[in-house]
């Protein structure tokens, strides 16, 4: 398996990334029962534990894919040894190469964090020049976009380019392609290009985080019963209709009307990013019932009822307001 290249996110919403960081590890968190059934070769157990989570009407088919998927994903992490591994935090692409050092095994909350040592994470390619997610072409980022825990890079012609990419050698032989300049938006006007470049690439992350809350919020009891959340079109539907909020909303938060932010764009910054928010956090996602928020404002509103959410947010900017109170907590000087 030497050879391979990886997009790694690490840990359940990359919650283990700052571990990662830091002790210069490639890292999986797994529930502790689950992990106890892989680090013990039991995929029938494993699969049981599955069959066991499934919401119901679930297909066997299907229940049996994710237990290979993921029972799978463990032991090539584990085994991995000269791989490379690419991490996007932000704007900063890190890469980093797997060692033959021992994998790592420590528990975390309820869950245990499965772990492979990695040479040390880099944020420069091997002529120190600096990775961005920016400095990548956006046909390798339609690619490279993934919400998966682990992805491998199947495709030789991307293994290339990444390889290419780290060395620090021309990448002309890929940019100077028909299909590539295209996917600059060459011939459509610069700056139209580059602005559906970065709508694209929001819509397909507001997607993937759909489909992610879609998928593991099913009525299911784990500390609490979570709410179910269904998509009532399909992907290319929502798809569509985020693209038309988009415009219809002029790139603005549809309850605090500031400017949302895109992926990728100059001086991005991960709270104002465009999230997709359901208008009545009761109902489901469907046309009609999505909005289109900053990333902030999504998790704070929660499950509250919008109306009520705008109402509370006003009287924090009218109290603020009352009292002279600055933007950085303080209050004004009266001139």
């Amino acid at each position: 398996m030497a050879g391979e290249i990886f997009i790694s996110m690490t840990g359940d919403r990359n919650e283990l990334w700052a571990e990662c960081l830091q002790r210069n590890l490639v890292a999986l968190g797994f529930d502790r029962p689950y992990f106890e059934a892989w680090h013990g070769g039991d995929y029938e157990g494993y699969l049981a534990l599955e069959r066991a989570a499934a919401p119901a009407g679930s297909l066997d088919g299907d229940i049996k894919a994710r237990a290979t998927l993921w029972f799978n994903r463990a032991t090539r992490l584990t085994e991995s040894e000269g791989d490379v591994w690419l991490h996007r935090d932000g704007n900063n692409l890190y890469w980093a190469e797997t060692t033959a050092d021992a994998p790592v095994f420590e528990p975390y909350d309820d869950q245990v964090m499965i772990a492979k040592p990695v040479g040390g994470w880099l944020r420069r390619n091997r002529k120190t020049v600096a990775l961005t997610w920016n400095s990548i072409h956006p046909k390798a980022k339609d690619y490279l976009v993934t919400q998966q825990a682990i992805f491998r890079v199947a495709n030789e012609d991307m293994k290339a380019y990444l390889r290419a990419l780290i060395e620090g050698s021309s990448l002309d032989a890929w940019h100077t392609r028909p299909d590539w300049r295209e996917r600059l938006g060459e011939g459509k006007g610069k700056s139209l290009g580059k602005n559906v470049e970065l709508s694209e690439m929001a819509i397909t992350r507001m997607i993937f985080s759909i489909r992610d809350t879609v998928k593991n919020s099913n009525g299911q009891l784990v500390l609490k019963t979570l709410k179910d959340k269904k998509l009532l079109c399909s992907e290319a539907e929502m798809r569509s209709h985020l693209a038309d909020l988009m415009k219809s909303q002029q790139g603005l938060c549809a309850i605090t009307k500031l400017p949302m932010h895109l992926d990728g764009q100059d001086g991005f910054e991960h709270d104002m990013l465009a999230s997709a928010d359901r208008i009545d956090s009761n109902g489901h996602y469907a046309i009609g019932n999505v909005q289109l928020v900053c990333r902030f404002v999504n998790f704070w509103k929660c499950a509250q009822e919008n109306g009520r959410f705008v109402e509370l947010l006003n009287r924090v900017v009218a109290r603020r307001v009352s009292e002279g109170v600055t933007a950085c907590g303080e209050l004004a000087s009266c001139t």
